[in-house]
């Protein structure tokens, strides 16, 4: 019940409360009948209309509707219910394709309505409560063209600025007798009327400042058949007409939508006034903006079709169906939402504020292999690996030895990564560089004493030799790379992600020009290390590639190669791939502030442990005891860590307050 405090129905105060008005005032009379009906429940609804693919935003919506909007009033969870509702009220733009792609994301997501409902079910009763408004005088059959009701748009818009301006912006059927207009809309319905000769206007305002108010049309006639309803129609109701009259219809507490509706509710409540129906309350809250991409439903539509991008999963999109096949899971994603919240404040959310809950809900459940998406050939010499110490064994998760191992076979030849080589060394630089010496991860160092290139002047070989315990250097090397043998590495499709766009907030001009043209670079010649067969990879399964980041196989995966995505890459790593858009001093303070907004949420005994790349082990509050190659941590090194993570408890806490 939404109109009261009432304590039966869990809720302790009205929180979604926006612009008043006296239409939205219910009586005493509609009050008891919503609450005979509803009694001790609240209930919402998605009604998202089945003309594209859903995407994050909606996800935001789903957030909303399914539990943030009940959390904010206080209600018992028994006492929740949301209908997912198809507003189906446009079948030239609607398809069966896109009910199902809607049906398999709400579901997908976790989130599990009351009822499933279709506005096109109401067709027959919207008709008839069209039929009444003509008897209210409250609508009339108009035969004026689009240019007509343009040009009369004008005058009203005019009139709206100074009364005295010439022109009668009222249809010259508005006044025609009831009993004409219940004809004439019988004619329609019959398909006596070609499309766009005649509509059923409602009868509000012509002369109102809000435009909205503007006789809207509430029926038109499309010959076009309906995915759910079939070719019984071919009058077909309006959103405007629909919306607050379905959402009366099945006792909606709270109609929530974004704020670009919020001039709509005078409209909103005139239609539901005028046929004397329950009123549910109205919140508007702010649209989902992520920087560097697009929400805009035409915007994709024309990523997709124009073929910008492979379809409407194509891992950069924003869809649920993008998102999913990139690797962000249910979990992610509800708590990205849960996150953010949902308020009245136009702003732009960081992508990487997404992408510090994938890595924090990705920790715990990948595990790791390594891997190289450029390899090059690098022959070891100076060390046996024939015997069984060239067996390492590799834990599946370095934060939690407990969870198991696995074994990778070293070899005399092995791969490592282009990007941990150079042939001019720095010192900025921990790789691999001629005469220098860097540590094998899980194995033993090397130092690199010549290299080859081929024609094009690209290194094709290394040569390097395994350093015994007693050659050690007194200065422990610095940098630790990953390897696969050369004889069992699997060969993988490595798909890596950039920005979709080179700028934070693209334009509405000219937006297909500031599309990143690396978006998406393709490691075809990619190597795992064999372990990663052992977990029998299917399409959906996650792995973290060691020093790189988070990868999910993808559903193009065969029988002969495996193609996986990178979901993001590791905390404070920088991506290797060309591609990331340069930021300016004002948008890296917008990041330096997303990202300590995403670090509020990561406990402190949490927060070293993905850094798998720079730390194997940790005491009890997760501060690292030694480094990614098993050597014990000095002491002046943990304490600099214990200091940070002081600042991350203090940071969490503070959250929690």
């Amino acid at each position: 019940m939404a109109d009261t405090d009432n304590t039966e129905t869990g809720t302790g105060g009205d929180r979604l409360v926006a612009r008043e008005l006296p239409s939205a005032v219910n009586s005493e009379k509609l009050i008891a009948e919503h609450a005979a009906i509803n009694g001790t429940v609240v209930r919402t609804r998605f009604p998202p209309e089945p003309n594209g693919y859903l995407h994050v935003g909606h996800a935001k919506s789903m957030n909303m509707n399914f539990d943030l909007a009940f959390e904010k009033l206080g209600v018992a969870p028994e006492n929740r219910e949301t209908i997912f509702r198809y507003d189906d009220t446009n079948p030239e733009a609607e398809s069966n394709e896109y009910i199902e792609s809607l049906r398999e994301d709400v579901a997908w997501l976790g989130w599990k309505p009351i009822r499933t409902t279709h506005t096109s079910d109401y067709f027959h009763k919207l008709y008839e409560l069209a039929l009444e408004l003509i008897r209210r005088d409250k609508a009339y059959v108009c035969h004026q063209s689009k240019a007509d009701i343009e040009a009369s748009r004008e005058i009203s818009r005019a009139k709206s600025a100074d009364p005295n301006a010439p022109g009668d912006p009222n249809s010259p059927w508005r006044n025609r007798p009831i009993e004409e207009s219940l004809r004439e809309f019988e004619n329609m319905r019959k398909g006596k009327y070609a499309a766009n000769e005649a509509t059923l206007r409602m009868k509000m305002d012509m002369l109102s400042p809000n435009p909205n108010m503007w006789d809207q049309v509430a029926y038109r006639i499309k010959y076009v058949p309906h995915p759910h309803a079939g070719d019984e129609w071919c009058v077909y109701p309006t959103y405007d007409y629909t919306h607050c009259i379905i959402d009366s219809l099945e006792h909606i507490d709270y109609s929530i939508c974004t704020l670009e509706f919020e001039t709509r509710r005078e409209s909103y409540f005139w239609v539901l006034e005028a046929l004397d129906l329950y009123r549910p309350k109205v919140y508007e809250m702010s649209r989902l903006n992520v920087s560097y991409t697009v929400l805009s439903k035409r915007k994709l539509l024309k990523l997709v079709m124009n073929g910008f991008m492979r379809g409407w999963d194509d891992p950069r999109m924003p869809t649920i169906k993008g998102l999913r096949r990139r690797g962000y899971t249910p979990a992610i994603l509800n708590a990205f939402c849960k996150d953010i919240g949902a308020t009245r404040n136009a702003n732009v959310v960081q992508y990487e504020r997404l992408n510090a809950f994938a890595r924090n809900g990705l920790h715990e459940s990948s595990p790791r292999v390594m891997a190289v998406l450029q390899p090059i050939k690098m022959e070891i010499s100076g060390r046996d690996l024939s015997g069984p110490e060239a067996d390492i064994s590799i834990p599946h998760y370095p934060f939690d030895p407990s969870r198991g191992s696995h074994t990778v076979r070293i070899e005399n030849v092995v791969y490592i990564d282009k990007q941990d080589f150079r042939a001019e060394d720095s010192d900025d630089y921990f790789g691999l560089a001629p005469g220098k010496i860097v540590g094998l991860k899980y194995a033993f160092r090397v130092r690199c004493e010549s290299f080859e290139t081929d024609a094009a002047g690209e290194v094709v070989l290394l040569r390097v030799v395994a350093l015994p315990d007693s050659e050690l250097p007194e200065d422990k090397p610095k940098g630790s790379i990953q390897w696969v043998p050369a004889s069992t590495a699997v060969p993988v499709e490595a798909r890596i992600y950039n920005p979709l766009f080179t700028v934070e907030e693209p334009t509405d001009l000219g937006w297909e020009a500031e599309l990143n043209a690396e978006s998406e670079i393709v490691n075809t010649q990619a190597l795992v290390d064999p372990s990663l067969l052992t977990w029998n990879p299917k399409a959906e399964d996650h792995f973290q590639f060691e020093r790189l980041g988070f990868f999910v196989v993808d559903r193009d995966s065969t029988d002969k190669k495996l193609v996986l995505n990178m979901t993001v890459n590791l905390k404070d790593s920088k991506p290797k791939e060309a591609g990331m858009p340069n930021r300016s001093r004002k948008e890296e303070q917008a990041k330096a502030l997303a990202d300590k907004l995403a670090r509020m949420s990561i406990a402190p005994e949490e927060m070293f442990k993905s850094q798998t790349d720079l730390y194997s082990a940790f005491d009890a509050e997760g501060i690292p005891t030694h480094d990614a190659a098993g050597e014990k941590i000095s002491k002046s090194g943990y304490k600099k860590l214990r200091k940070d993570w002081e600042k991350q408890k203090k940071l969490f806490e503070s959250a929690s307050a």
